[in-house]
């Protein structure tokens, strides 16, 4: 069972530095102000330096953002944006750097949405995907290419909830390998989607597919499932929690992809000198843990679950260790966090 709050919105006012850089050190855990204050600075918990620190934002702006896994920032421009104001861009937070797209304004996107880029490097023939947590429709465009971004609904089949008439699947978890993006479709297939199109000016055709995969048994009980790139290898994640409480986790399981054939999920204790940073709403993405300070062959997890103890874990992969690094319970905002990673070059 995926890690899914619709409670709040991903897509918030959050006003990032625009012009000038970010100085605290990435990854960064970004906790909103609450709606009622004046905005005027807002706390980040640098995970390298093990401290929360006050950000002033450069600008103010009613835009609103969707942190990638890559790094990058889509600011989307606002409703309400005057004509100057009115673009759309991926913003690098750590310089201020920005890469140009169609507009897409904030009204046009459910604020259950979730940004994914195709490649690490954000290049001409890059892909922008924005999906909808709660529905099965997404937004689709290519760095440098698309005159205008393209809205798809799609069709991956329903869930049958005894007692409740069958719901459209939608995407949860999507994660982009080489370009080409992978999303978990039921326990023995992985679901792929491609984008098709032979200019700017057509409308990219939705190719949905499925690899056929053995089931990944998981113990029994609610358990969080995310998927992870890292360097170009495709990952899986399961954090199993003892029994329906979701206050404590228990055993953390990392899968490797081997799209050898036969296809399969490859149980793994070590994925080298990375990190793994999972968050609210199936955030998932991968840093180098020497280049981050962090620690190396270790899973930082933010437990967004429970209701009581919003808590930062870092599992070891190699002796199955597990610690808090922070507790965050009387911080106000985290019910509104979400991770900020180092863009790759």
């Amino acid at each position: 069972m995926a890690d899914l709050d619709l409670s709040t919105p991903l897509l918030s006012a959050m006003d990032l530095a625009e012009e000038s850089n970010v100085s605290a050190a990435f990854p960064l855990l970004v906790l909103e102000p609450p709606p009622d204050s004046d905005r005027s600075s807002y706390k980040v918990f640098s995970l390298p330096d093990q401290k929360l620190e006050d950000v002033t934002p450069f600008v103010s702006s009613n835009k609103a953002f969707l942190e990638t896994p890559q790094g990058w920032v889509l600011v989307l421009s606002s409703s309400d944006s005057s004509s100057e104001d009115a673009g759309t861009h991926l913003l690098n937070p750590k310089d201020g750097s920005r890469i140009e797209l169609p507009t897409l304004k904030d009204d046009e996107v459910p604020w259950t949405c979730r940004c994914v880029l195709s490649n690490v490097v954000v290049a001409p023939g890059c892909s922008v995907l924005v999906f909808d947590h709660a529905s099965p429709v997404m937004w689709f465009c290519r760095v440098g290419q698309d005159l205008r971004w393209s809205r798809h609904g799609y069709d991956i089949g329903c869930l049958d909830i005894a007692g409740s008439p069958p719901t459209k699947r939608h995407f949860v978890d999507v994660a982009a390998v080489n370009g080409r993006f992978f999303f978990c479709e039921s326990n023995d297939s992985l679901g792929t989607l491609d984008f098709h199109a032979n200019d700017a000016s057509e409308k990219p055709e939705v190719r949905l597919g499925a690899i056929a995969v053995p089931c990944v048994h998981v113990p029994t009980g609610f358990t969080a499932t995310y998927v992870v790139e890292s360097c170009n290898d495709l990952f899986l994640v399961h954090i199993a929690f003892h029994g329906l409480c979701v206050d404590r986790p228990g055993e953390l399981r990392v899968y490797r992809m081997d799209f050898s054939e036969p296809p399969a999920w490859r149980k793994t204790d070590c994925i080298g000198d990375r990190a793994f940073i999972l968050g609210k709403s199936n955030f998932a993405a991968s840093c180098s843990a020497s280049g981050c300070g962090l620690k190396p062959n270790c899973v930082y997890w933010l437990n967004c679950l429970s209701s009581e103890n919003s808590d930062l874990h870092v599992f070891g992969l190699k002796d199955g260790s597990s610690e808090i690094v922070k507790q965050f319970e009387n911080v106000v905002g985290l019910r509104k966090s979400w991770w900020i990673v180092p863009v790759v070059s």
